[in-house]
Order: structure tokens, then C-alpha cells, then sequence
């Protein structure tokens, strides 16, 4: 099954932007939206398709009142495209302790299963949420059977405008890719491999 996971935003002002992809133009979405995820959901969930969309949440006043308004956001791609879609909240405790993170990794792998493809966006949240969500796609994509990393994305959130109302959007999956080379790389003892890594995410990308 195809799998989404976002971090719902806290802010107190919740604004909506259109989202412009800069590297995957598969990640087109030319609705307002405050969520990033959904331009994934909109580009890598098929017509009719059944999907799941998981939500972490902290539990404080404003992140449980955006969630709302981000559920209401993705009903609109859902309607559009037909989807049936499982939307499940991940709530955690709003604060930095480290229990609370390995509560999250926990809840994180429990949604995780054999033969899914997962997307997940890192826009949102405490500095460690996304941390922790790459430490749990980490371990799935080696523990589980069949776990495909579809895309990891990166919205500028509050950040300049790239014109009126628009935000630039990044696909980041090869760093995941990059941190698996990494380790591999270095238990073969090969020297320079930033330049090794280059090469090969050249590849896998179709650059010349």
C-alpha cells in the first residue's frame, strides 16, 4: 500500500501557498495548499487507489486545530482522484523529551508493513521530528520485506517567497539513498566518498 506521512503544522496563522517543485516535476500541484504532503499524494496516488495518510501531531492547541484544516485540504485531492484513503493521527506529547521521540519511532514502524511504498514529508514539526522519521524509514526499508522509498519531501514552509503566493518545493529522497552509501562506503573502506556518492546519485537521477 501506498503510505503518506506528514507532520501537521503548529503555527498559529496557517497559510496556504502553491508548492513548486524545483528537481521533480512529477510534484506539480497547482492548488493552495498548507501541506506539502499533498502534492505527493496527488502525484504518486492512482486513480481509485487505496492509500493511507498518517499525521503527526503534537498535542497542543494549535496543531490539533490545524489538523482540521489540513484534513479538509486533502479531502479535495481524495475527491479528486477518487481515492480511498485511511487518514490516521499520530499524536505525540508536545515537548523534546527523548521518551516522547522513541514513543514516535515506535508508532511510526507500527505503521509501516511488507510491500509498501512510502512518502513522507519533513517540512513540518520540532527540529527531531523529521530525525526521527528517517531513523523509522531507515529501519523498515531494511527489516521489512519490499519497503520502496518513493519520495522525501522538503516544502520552504515560512521561508521567501519564490513569487506571489508560491513556495519552492524540494524532492530530498536521495539523501536517504545518500546515508545508505554513506554506510556502505565506509565499511569497504573506500576513501573520498562524497565524490563516489556524487557518481552514483548522478546516475540514478539520469544527470550526464
Amino acid at each position: 500500500m501506498k503510505k503518506f506521512f506528514t507532520t501537521t503544522p503548529g503555527q498559529k496563522d496557517l497559510n496556504e501557498f502553491v508548492y513548486k517543485p524545483t528537481n521533480n516535476s512529477e510534484l506539480e500541484y497547482n492548488e493552495k495548499t498548507s501541506l506539502p504532503i499533498l502534492n505527493a499524494v496527488n502525484a504518486f496516488a492512482e486513480e481509485g487507489e487505496e492509500i493511507a495518510v498518517y499525521f503527526i501531531t503534537l498535542d497542543n492547541e494549535w496543531s490539533n486545530k490545524n489538523l482540521i484544516t489540513v484534513k479538509e485540504q486533502l479531502e479535495v485531492v481524495v475527491k479528486a482522484k477518487n481515492l480511498k484513503c485511511r487518514v490516521e493521527n499520530i499524536l505525540i506529547s508536545d515537548d523534546e523529551e527523548v521518551s516522547t521521540f522513541l514513543q514516535l519511532y515506535g508508532k511510526l514502524l507500527k505503521c509501516i508493513d511488507d510491500n509498501d511504498e512510502i512518502h513522507t514529508c519533513v517540512t513540518f514539526g520540532t527540529k527531531l521530528v523529521p530525525l526521527v522519521q528517517l531513523m523509522a524509514l531507515r529501519y523498515a526499508y531494511h527489516a521489512r520485506t519490499n519497503v520502496y522509498i518513493g519520495s522525501i519531501i522538503y516544502g520552504k514552509a515560512y521561508g521567501k517567497l519564490k513569487s506571489e503566493g508560491v513556495l519552492d518545493l524540494y524532492d530530498v529522497t536521495s539523501l536517504f539513498y545518500m546515508e545508505e552509501l554513506s554506510e556502505n562506503f565506509c565499511r569497504a573502506g573506500i576513501e573520498n566518498p562524497d565524490e563516489k556518492i556524487a557518481s552514483v546519485l548522478l546516475s540514478i537521477e539520469g544527470g550526464e
